[in-house]
């Protein structure tokens, strides 16, 4: 699945539930799509999950994780929900902000994709394109790195990375 579908997507998603807009709702997506979000008590390296069970389906948030990093999680489960059906059980792990082969526990191409859904959910290109139009242009880089990221209630890492997957940013903005 390219990234282009997986934003198509997450828009369409948004578009279903009247929820396109910034900050993106992302708990009451789960909510909507029939998902219950439980805060748990879990290792510091472990993100959140999703599990499906007879009928069931329930993200699971480490609730010692910053708000920012718990609304990434949200969102990342809800993208193995809608891509991939059917796997019952994903368990994911945080190792800092970088996906690679090691900590995805052998499912990257899945994570990559549930990453990436995460990310247009939580910034879609549109509502990103409408907040920059809202900025003075002369602003520093980082001043609308900040400005954008506390907007969409993401963090700094996530904004910059998904600017620049969107060509937005080239070092000179």
């Amino acid at each position: 699945m390219t990234s282009t579908m997986i934003e198509s997507k997450s828009i369409e998603l948004l578009n279903e539930f009247g929820l396109f807009k910034a900050p993106v709702n992302v708990v009451k997506l789960a909510e909507k799509i029939g998902i219950t979000i439980e805060e748990q008590d879990l290792d510091d390296g472990v993100s959140g999950f999703l599990v499906r069970k007879d009928g069931a389906d329930i993200i699971g948030v480490n609730k010692y994780h910053p708000e920012v990093r718990k609304r990434f999680t949200i969102s990342h489960e809800i993208g193995h929900f809608k891509l991939h059906v059917e796997v019952p059980l994903f368990v994911d792990y945080y190792k800092g902000s970088k996906l690679n082969r090691k900590n995805a526990g052998g499912n990257y191409r899945l994570e990559k994709q549930a990453n990436t859904f995460a990310a247009c959910l939580l910034m879609p290109k549109r509502l990103i394109l409408d907040e920059l139009a809202k900025l003075d242009e002369e602003l520093e880089y980082e001043l609308k790195l900040y400005s954008l990221s506390k907007k969409f209630i993401v963090s700094k890492e996530a904004m910059d990375y998904r600017l620049k997957a969107l060509g937005l940013y080239d070092y000179g903005f």
